[in-house]
């Protein structure tokens, strides 16, 4: 089988956990790997290691190499993926988009029609010419527009695709990750085991771990186990300012020698610069817009809305049409039975990101009102928790609270979650749960939440995606593709003989 390891903005890091995969799959199993790249750089980098030069391609030199896609290219690129809406994807990166209401705080760029065109038909063309052939893709999550279209690419092509996700909520002590297999954070192992296990009660030592897992997500901080581990998790969202700051001359050099054809993330330093200055600005006339901290100030008869850190690919690419979230908050509060109150709190990274007249505009509907207590008390007092796609709707399954999920995320296959796809159908839904009191009619919660956990726990595995487990991960994906080692493959036949 040959095996696709395709790259995006990730540098080093992803290059050399590729390489460390795809060691024992061709080692022990024979499998061809290809690797597709973003930067010629990065290909120079492979060969040095010995992969075979016919299978590295990098974006960098499909690009200088490739004539200018001109209407036929793009008539057929609208005519044959039918099935992908492209303006939805090209909203999905942040690099030139706004569609998250920041208004300058990301160092948006503007970009012309016939760029973003030429940007998107480049990165189809050449992901299609390194998926010919292919029996399976790696590539890392939906984060980036070159991640995201290769999943668009990859299911057009029917060829099936395994995205390396680290694993937020955990037992205790232990490390984890999953093979996602689509931009939003699906996983077909989990699913398959979910409905595997129907009707089937749960062995103690399986229970043990499930109820272990429970008091996890409950005590979770947000502070993940994996981005702990990296120096930048352990900064991440807590300055205002980029983390490039301190290197600011060495990065605008770097910057100004990007290909903008290439290296789509390539910043106009002004923009950049403004943005930190926005951040840092904003970040104190907000200070006191996040309502109080004390739980006991929640109000009886409330949903919970905890607003989603942007940008970022948990609305970007698994809730794009909720993207815009002053305007989802306001649909929120249209949908809620009379008598019932929205309380809002502001992701802890996301402070500064946000102009101060949104909360202010948002204050000032009748049933609205902002919290800055912890989100676990807030789960714990309020009747709904509803949510784009973020842990905290799996937070609020394990503290038995009804769950409404406007997105999609790898934990939807529970049955306990309440699903709208449409924002005109959560009246109703409210409705549903608040006015009828569909959850609390509902039996078998809590065996329900255990078989849920379980198959999440099935799906997992048990090491971070990092540099020291990739062949752990490369032996783990050639079980999920069913491929045996040539040593057993080869005793089979002679015993067979």
């Amino acid at each position: 089988m040959k095996i696709l390891f395709i790259g995006n903005q990730g540098g080093h890091d992803v290059i050399a956990f590729y390489a460390g995969m795809a060691q024992p799959l061709q080692d022990k199993f024979e499998c061809c790997c290809r690797f597709a790249v973003w930067l010629e750089a990065e290909r120079s980098e492979l060969l040095s290691q010995g992969a075979p030069e016919a299978e590295c391609l990098s974006f960098e030199a499909h690009v200088r190499n490739s004539s200018a896609a001109g209407h036929d290219e793009l008539n057929r690129l609208v005519r044959d993926y039918r099935e992908v809406n492209w303006s939805e994807v090209v909203a999905a990166e942040r690099a030139f988009t706004d569609y998250s209401m920041l208004l300058g705080a990301a160092g948006d760029r503007r970009e012309s029609p016939e760029y973003v065109q030429s940007l998107v038909l480049s990165i189809v063309r050449f992901q299609e010419q390194a998926l010919d052939g292919c029996g399976a893709m790696v590539c890392q999550t939906a984060d980036t527009l070159f991640s995201l279209i290769a999943f668009k690419v990859a299911r057009h092509l029917r060829i099936p695709a395994y995205a390396i996700a680290p694993a937020w909520l955990l037992e205790p002590g232990k490390g984890g990750g999953f093979f996602a297999n689509n931009e939003f954070l699906e996983c077909n192992r989990m699913i398959q085991s979910f409905a595997s296990r129907a009707a089937k009660p749960l062995a103690a030592a399986e229970r043990t771990r499930v109820e272990t897992l429970i008091q996890s997500i409950r005590g979770f901080n947000g502070k993940t186990a994996f981005n702990m581990t990296t120096s930048k998790g352990k900064t991440a969202g807590r300055r205002a300012l980029s983390p490039n700051t301190g290197r600011f001359l060495s990065y605008l050099r770097e910057n100004a020698r990007r290909d903008k054809r290439v290296e789509y993330v390539k910043i106009d330093p002004l923009s950049k610069v403004r943005a930190n200055l926005l951040r840092i600005t904003r970040k104190q006339l907000t200070r006191n817009v996040f309502g109080p901290s004390d739980p006991d100030s929640i109000p009886s008869r409330s949903v919970f809305f905890a607003i989603h850190y942007q940008p970022e690919q948990s609305t970007l690419a698994q809730g794009i049409w909720h993207v815009n979230q002053v305007a989802l908050i306001e649909n929120i509060s249209k949908s809620l039975p009379l008598g019932y109150t929205l309380v809002v709190k502001e992701h802890p990274w996301g402070r500064g990101n946000r102009p101060c007249w949104q909360y202010k505009h948002l204050a000032r509907f009748y049933n609205v009102v902002f919290s800055d207590a912890p989100a676990k008390e807030i789960i714990k007092r309020v009747d709904v928790v509803v949510a784009v796609s973020g842990t905290v709707a799996m937070e609020a399954l394990v503290f038995d609270k009804p769950t409404v999920l406007l997105g999609r995320n790898f934990f939807e296959f529970s049955d306990l979650i309440y699903r709208v796809p449409v924002i005109n159908d959560l009246p109703e839904v409210l409705a549903k749960i608040l006015v009828d009191g569909d959850y609390a009619k509902q039996s078998d919660c809590e065996a329900r939440l255990h078989r849920f956990l379980m198959a999440y726990l099935d799906g997992l595995i048990p090491h971070f995606p990092l540099l020291e487990f990739a062949g752990e991960w490369g032996y783990a994906l050639a079980g999920e593709l069913g491929l045996e080692p040539v040593d057993t493959a080869n005793e089979r036949k002679g015993t067979a003989a």
